[in-house]
């Protein structure tokens, strides 16, 4: 009888169906791992399934936050203890790892609640709970906070026994509350003694020199006018009990430039040295969540320029806003606009320019008193005129108006694995503002 049977065939197959299944395999892990990254790595359902949604923010299961009539029952609190004089339809939820959550306010004094329990007991008809800091990965899971923080017409209020602006969180304060508050920071505003810095203007004369001639150098300067309102604007972003993003656009708001140059004969370019004045920012308080902004910032007039005769022109009015947001991808923006006409009473030669506002800024981010991220900038926002004689085939003088904003930055946040550090060394955008032909 014939034996058909063939080691070397069977074996062959068998490779065959190895390989093919290997192959498949690694392409689909391949494909898997592409498509998973920070931004689409699913979570399971089960995971929120129970968690509090207040506004934009998804808190852990175990939080709870306290309605003013509970707020109103507490008799005593403290760092390590809330007392409540009476029961309410939240004091029976309470256990041990629950995290409390709330805004009370006595006088012209607001305390903010956040609070993890550690032990419950009742004493004297009284409902006790020890507690401890909470921590932000036992309160907040996911979600994000943003707003634009405006200094002007603000004044302080007492938090926690600190002076600081209070910004109330959607779901977290309520209506009443945030009334109080309100009354409170009116009140004080009325009450402020300190100059309001909520718009920073500047009139300076900056002297420049020209050549010496013998032991006299020929004087010359250059008035700069302006200002501008600054601004922040914040976005604050947590997934998985984690900080993931954090993003600050350090806004100039109503920027006003003008410009008078005296020039009295040839100028090599010369830079002034900015005068930088803080402007009082105080710390913006983020409603209950323990969240707090820590904004600096100064500012002042800064001026470049060279010329290769006697010039004396006004030039024109400028008007606009200009932004650098502070993140992973950063951004610069301007827009400027002429208001007035510029003036030549004498030219006899070229000038260029570049002059405006010169700013430092730096916004850190605590969660209580744990530092969270920090992100800084300094930029400049200004004009870039030039300014020359045509004499051939007719005379002629020729303006050229541009904008400029122009930053070095930097930012770092999160902690590990969601830990992001950067700096920008360099980020530059120019747009056209002016052009014109005049004559003599």
């Amino acid at each position: 009888m014939k034996d058909n049977f063939n080691p070397s065939k069977m074996y062959r197959k068998l490779y065959q169906w190895v390989f093919v299944s290997l192959l498949s395999l690694m392409v689909l892990t391949s494909c898997s791992q592409d498509e998973m990254t920070e931004d689409t790595i699913p979570t399971p359902a089960s995971s929120t399934e129970g968690m509090k949604t207040m506004g934009n923010l998804t808190l852990k299961k175990n939080v709870i936050i306290l309605n003013d009539e509970s707020v109103s029952a507490i008799s005593t609190m403290d760092n390590q203890s809330i007392a409540f004089n009476r029961s309410t339809n939240q004091t029976d939820s309470i256990e041990v790892g629950t995290v409390l959550v709330g805004t009370k306010i006595n006088g012209d004094e607001v305390t903010n609640i956040l609070s993890k329990v550690t032990s419950v007991s009742k004493a004297n008809n009284q409902f006790i709970y020890q507690t401890t800091t909470a921590k932000l990965e036992e309160f907040i899971y996911s979600g994000t906070l943003s707003g634009v923080y405006d200094p002007s017409g603000k004044a302080p209020i007492n938090i926690n026994g600190k002076l600081a602006n209070y910004v109330p969180v959607e779901g977290f304060v309520s209506q009443e509350l945030t009334n109080r508050i309100t009354t409170i920071e009116a009140k004080n505003l009325s009450n402020q003694k300190l100059i309001n810095f909520g718009h920073f203007t500047f009139d300076k004369t900056i002297p420049v020199l020209n050549q010496q001639l013998g032991p006299v150098g020929i004087g010359s300067n250059v008035n700069l006018k302006g200002g501008y309102t600054p601004k922040i604007d914040y976005t604050i972003s947590f997934s998985w009990g984690f900080l993931t993003d954090f993003k600050v656009n350090f806004i100039m708001d109503d920027i006003t430039l003008e410009a008078l140059a005296n020039i009295q004969g040839s100028l090599g370019y010369t830079v002034s040295t900015t005068d930088f004045v803080n402007i009082p920012f105080i710390p913006v308080v983020l409603g209950p969540t323990g969240l707090i902004i820590s904004p600096t910032i100064s500012a002042g007039p800064f001026l470049g320029v060279a010329a290769t005769g006697k010039a004396q022109v006004k030039f024109l009015e400028v008007k606009g806003k200009a932004n650098v947001l502070v993140a992973k991808n950063p951004q610069l923006n301007i827009e400027f606009q002429k208001t007035i006409e510029f003036n030549v009473t004498n030219l006899e030669g070229n000038l260029s320019a570049e002059m405006g506002i010169e700013m430092k800024g730096a916004v850190g981010l605590q969660f209580i008193t744990a530092s969270l991220a920090s992100s800084g900038v300094r930029g400049r926002a200004s004009i870039v005129p030039s300014i020359g004689v045509q004499a051939i085939p007719e005379r002629k003088g020729i303006l050229n108006l541009k904008g400029r904003l122009q930053a070095d930055l930097f930012y770092a946040f999160g902690i590990s694995p969601f830990k992001y550090e950067g700096t920008f060394p360099l980020l530059q955008k120019e747009i056209p503002i002016y052009n014109k032909d005049f004559y003599f």
